[in-house]
């Protein structure tokens, strides 16, 4: 089991909806374009992207982001869904900083 986390400032994302199609799946982008806090938004779903990685011990230029997608269930919790599997995560926000953390097993 390998866990991954990170710590995101979300005032750093400034070009948010350019980023979103490089990085979002299709059901990611689907739920993006509803979203109130599109700058929030991103910077949460990236935090969680890199806790993934962290996870493989992989940097970000190692997979395509897109492949690795959080998914909001109907009970407000997450998780990340990669290769036809499900991953356990967690995400936190606080003023200007979201938190997220990956379990892989």
């Amino acid at each position: 089991m390998e866990i991954g986390i990170d710590l995101t400032y979300i005032p750093r994302f400034k070009n948010y909806d350019r980023l979103a199609e490089k990085i979002f799946g299709k059901k990611e982008y689907e739920y993006y374009l509803s979203a109130i806090n599109k700058q929030e938004f991103v910077a949460s779903r990236f935090c969680l992207k890199e806790a993934f990685l962290k996870c493989l011990k992989s940097g970000i230029l190692d997979l395509d982001l897109k492949e690795i997608e959080v998914i909001k269930e109907d009970t407000g919790a997450i998780h990340i869904e990669y290769k036809g599997r499900i991953y356990k995560a967690s995400l936190s926000h606080e003023n200007e900083y979201c938190a997220g953390v990956v379990i892989y097993d």
